[in-house]
């Protein structure tokens, strides 16, 4: 074992000494004087720069800091990540598994929360019995749970020319992975409460999993910190921004036919902003449009922002989101939003202001209007109204929530 890996199993190791002191059988529960008690659970600990590794790093933070009253960490049980899919498969299916339910036994009662932070590690929730912890689990999104097929129907000069099949999850999994998702649809359907990132996903949760409570819980952002600085002069380029993979439900392909059908005098002047990883295929795809692209594969949380806080619209054709966070995030930061009017990220926006997924020509004007607006402009002037939307979705406003969700078990 490593030095890192070390330290982790000591602190693992440590937490639950610690909890060791406080005792409590699955036969006892607490008090109502007791302050309630959360185990925060996941799989293999991923960085806090994924959307899963977010929204877990996040959540541990609110905890750690007692922003949920009457409720206090008990421990984070969580693994370093395995090198070989011999080890990441035992980890995940055996040994884990009896971490969890040892813990369980040995320092928690039926009064106590365990929160199991994402979907993908459902597998962990404990057999359903009398004495057995309340489990929450985080729904971030069921595209691999059940997969599927969205039909966006592709229009031009308000005529129909095609329809784009995206698919949505992996429809054929090997049989390794179709164990395992077998086991996280039982777990899931074993917990006591589903916490959904959004009301779309509340919905497909309530009809894959009638017996099981679910409610919805958007996910949250310190928002005051991509609030941008005031006094930026106007970009000497239209500054387009594309956050996301070359996953297919992102529709980068789309994005690339929208460009082409621009005017030479908007790509003449504009400059194509795409943050994150990107195939060969897919980079060639982008070399091929007539007018300047940066690609960054890696970005750090202050290159990041800056892209945000220097971009004049950020483009989000995606056919599926779980949530969403990087409308959020550019709302945030002043920065205009063309996005697809599909579950869940339409969930986001401003009322109206969304656009038909697959309507070229509403795509095309609206990315005329922005373009205008900065040829006009003397100053890059950030949205305050958009800033304002974004707090809707304020960490302050998600632990409000989630502390509901904890009260209502």
């Amino acid at each position: 074992m490593n030095v890192s890996n070390q330290r982790r199993a000591d602190h693992e190791r440590s937490s639950i000494q610690e909890a060791a002191l406080r005792p409590r059988t699955m036969a006892s529960p607490s008090t109502s004087t007791d302050a309630r008690r959360v185990l925060l659970v996941r799989g293999g600990a991923l960085t806090p720069y994924s959307g899963l590794g977010g929204a877990h790093s996040a959540l541990v933070e609110h905890h750690r800091a007692g922003r949920f009253p009457g409720l206090t960490v008990l421990s984070t049980l969580e693994y370093p990540e395995q090198s070989s899919a011999f080890a990441r498969l035992r980890h995940r299916w055996s040994k884990h598994p009896r971490t969890v339910r040892r813990f369980c036994r040995r320092h928690m009662g039926p009064e106590d929360v365990i929160h199991i932070t994402d979907q993908e590690q459902a597998h962990l929730v404990p057999a359903r019995s009398p004495g057995r912890p309340k489990v929450v689990v985080t729904v971030h999104d069921v595209f691999h749970l059940y997969p599927r097929e969205v039909n966006v129907p592709i229009l031009k000069g308000g005529v129909h020319v095609r329809d784009d099949a995206v698919q949505v999850g992996d429809a054929s999994p090997g049989l390794a992975r179709r164990v395992d998702l077998s086991k996280l649809r039982s777990g899931l359907r074993r917990a006591d409460l589903l916490v959904c990132d959004s009301e779309h996903t509340r919905r497909m949760c309530v009809e894959a999993f009638p017996g099981v409570k679910a409610i919805t819980v958007p996910l949250g952002l310190e928002t005051q910190r991509y609030a941008p600085t005031e006094g930026r002069p106007k970009n000497t380029k239209f500054n387009l921004l594309y956050v996301g993979s070359d996953d297919p439900r992102k529709r980068l392909r789309f994005l690339v036919e929208l460009l082409r059908s621009a005017s030479d005098d908007l790509k003449g002047s504009s400059v194509l902003h795409v943050a994150g990883d990107q195939s060969k295929e897919t980079q060639a795809l982008l070399g091929g449009l007539d007018m300047e692209v940066v690609v960054h594969p890696r970005l750090d949380d202050e290159a990041m922002m800056k892209l945000r806080h220097t971009a004049d619209a950020l483009l989000f054709p995606s056919a599926a989101e779980g949530f969403g966070y990087p409308p959020v995030e550019s709302m945030a930061s002043g920065c205009p939003v063309l996005c697809s009017d599909l579950p869940a990220h339409n969930e986001l926006m401003p009322e109206g202001t969304c656009l038909q997924a697959g309507d070229l020509d509403a795509w095309s004007i609206a990315l005329a209007e922005h373009h205008t607006a900065w040829t006009l402009s003397q100053h890059h002037v950030a949205d305050e109204r958009l800033m304002e939307h974004a707090k809707r979705f304020s960490s302050e406003a998600f632990v409000e929530n989630m502390a509901a969700a904890y009260r209502s078990l």
